[in-house]
C-alpha cells in the first residue's frame, strides 16, 4: 500500500466530499486531522491497554482485525474510504432493490387504484339502481295514496246520492200525503155540502 502524499490528498479530498453529500461539511484537511487524532487515540489505547476510556475503539479495531494492517492513519482512512464505497456500491444494490420494490408498489397502487375506481363505479351504480327503486316506490306509494283518495271520494260521493235519494223519497212521501189530506179534506167538505143540499131539499118539500 503506497503512502504517497497525493494519494493521501485524494483520499482527504473523496472523504470530504462523501461527507458533504450526508449535509456534514468537513474540508479534507479536517478530515485528515481527525483520521490523525481517531489513529493517535486507537495507539495509546492500545499502548496502555485501556479501552473503555475510547468509545470509537472497538469499531477501529474490528476494522483492523479484518483487513490485517497496521496502526496507521493512512491505512485506516484507505480502509475507510474502500469501506465507504463498498457501502455505497450496497446501497446503489439496495437503491436498485428499492426501485424494483417501488415498481412493485406503484404497480400494486395502480391495481387498487383500478380496483377501488371500478368499485366506485359500481358502487355509483348501485346508488342510482337504489334511487331508481325508491323513485318508483314513491311514485307507486302517490299512486295509492290517490287511488284512496279517489276511493274515498267516490265512496263520500254515493253517500251524499244515498243521502238525496232518501230526501227526495222523503219529500215525495210528505207530498203524498199532503195529497191524501187534501183530497180527505176535499171529500169531507164536498159530503158536508152534499148533507147541506139533502137538508134544503128536506125542508123545501116539507114546505110546499
Amino acid at each position: 500500500m503506497l503512502e504517497t502524499p497525493k494519494k493521501k490528498t485524494r483520499i482527504w479530498i473523496a472523504i470530504s466530499q462523501s461527507l458533504s453529500e450526508y449535509g456534514i461539511e468537513m474540508t479534507p484537511d479536517q478530515v485528515r486531522w481527525k483520521i490523525n487524532a481517531l489513529t493517535k487515540k486507537y495507539k495509546q489505547c492500545i499502548d496502555s491497554g485501556n479501552h473503555d476510556k475510547f468509545k470509537y475503539f472497538k469499531i477501529m479495531n474490528d476494522i483492523y482485525s479484518q483487513y490485517h494492517v497496521d496502526c496507521d492513519s493512512y491505512a485506516l482512512t484507505e480502509l475507510l474510504h474502500k469501506k465507504k464505497n463498498n457501502r455505497m456500491s450496497g446501497s446503489n444494490d439496495q437503491n436498485s432493490k428499492i426501485n424494483q420494490e417501488s415498481k412493485a408498489v406503484i404497480e400494486m397502487r395502480k391495481i387498487r387504484l383500478a380496483n377501488r375506481i371500478e368499485s366506485d363505479r359500481f358502487q355509483g351504480k348501485i346508488q342510482l339502481e337504489k334511487q331508481w327503486l325508491e323513485y318508483l316506490q314513491r311514485q307507486e306509494e302517490q299512486k295509492q295514496w290517490r287511488d284512496e283518495i279517489y276511493d274515498r271520494n267516490l265512496k263520500l260521493r254515493e253517500e251524499e246520492l244515498e243521502l238525496r235519494r232518501r230526501e227526495l223519497e222523503i219529500k215525495e212521501t210528505l207530498e203524498l200525503k199532503k195529497i191524501e189530506l187534501k183530497e180527505k179534506e176535499y171529500r169531507e167538505t164536498l159530503e158536508i155540502e152534499r148533507e147541506k143540499c139533502e137538508l134544503l131539499k128536506e125542508m123545501f118539500s116539507k114546505r110546499y
